[in-house]
């Protein structure tokens, strides 16, 4: 698709591999990339789950490329308003990600800081390597900024408003096991069974119904912070059109027949 990011086929499950410089540094240009290719893949119905990964060994990415930020002349009248418009396009890069309606899972293969935090962060799943070096972390405080994709608002859904709190004022940098255990990534795996732990979590994920996929992811995104009557309101709707779905058809039909169904994503 493009040098930064290359989309690989494997029956119903695509890869998106991310190769930017050598540790995957998040920019404009990769994001950019990125989010053409889950656009492509939201709308493309022989893709049913999403694997994004990197072809470096040892970092999924290592967090923001800061060159932008150094290349702002602090004192211009309009420095602050430069900084919010470049957010605000990254964010909506990310938000592409989050937004897509197929299965999306993170392998994450190596240090995962502060923007591949984020990255991550914008997926359904999270699978990372527990190698005994890589490390997870919203670690912007450190370099006396904060996070600025997501960290400081899907973190804390994620794993509660305290602990991430902790976590990201102090830039803690988590192993596998240990962001497993607090429910940052969902399945650590030691490094000769990762490829493996991320092709059978894809493969399950593939054959389900990932129309009725799309409609729940859609409804916990837009539902989670409304009061519950308007929550309900949105699920309601998702419901329905679940409902009428080809999958729904065959999901009912199978049942009742006592068989294993086999769903068509539509």
């Amino acid at each position: 698709m493009s040098e930064l990011v290359e989309i690989k086929r494997d029956g119903q499950v695509a890869r998106v591999v991310m190769r930017r410089k050598g540790n995957n540094a998040i920019a404009e240009d990769l994001m950019e990339d990125l989010a053409a290719a889950f656009t492509i893949l939201g709308e493309d119905p022989e893709a049913r789950v999403i694997v994004l990964a990197s072809d470096y060994e040892k970092y999924f990415s290592v967090g923001a490329d800061l060159t932008m930020l150094g290349a702002i002349d602090r004192q211009a009248p309009d420095a602050t308003d430069q900084i919010a418009a470049f957010m605000k396009r990254m964010n909506a890069h990310f938000a592409t990600i989050e937004r897509c309606p197929k299965p999306v899972i993170a392998a994450i293969n190596g240090h995962a800081l502060g923007g591949g935090s984020e990255l991550a962060l914008c997926c359904d799943f999270r699978v990372m390597v527990d190698d005994g070096r890589s490390r997870i972390g919203q670690t912007e405080s450190s370099l006396g900024i904060i996070p600025g994709a997501g960290g400081t608002q899907r973190l804390p859904r994620l794993i509660g408003k305290a602990r991430a709190l902790r976590y990201v004022i102090e830039s803690t940098r988590l192993s596998a096991k240990e962001a497993e255990a607090v429910g940052w990534v969902d399945q650590a795996v030691a490094p000769e069974e990762f490829a493996a732990a991320v092709d059978q979590r894809a493969a399950r994920l593939a054959k389900a119904a990932t129309f009725a996929i799309a409609m729940i992811k859609d409804a916990v995104r837009r539902g989670y912070d409304l009061p519950l009557d308007d929550a309900l309101d949105i699920e309601a709707a998702n419901f329905a059109r679940a409902a009428l779905s080809n999958d729904a058809a065959i999901g009912i039909m199978s049942f009742l027949a006592k068989q294993d169904p086999e769903f068509t994503g539509s």
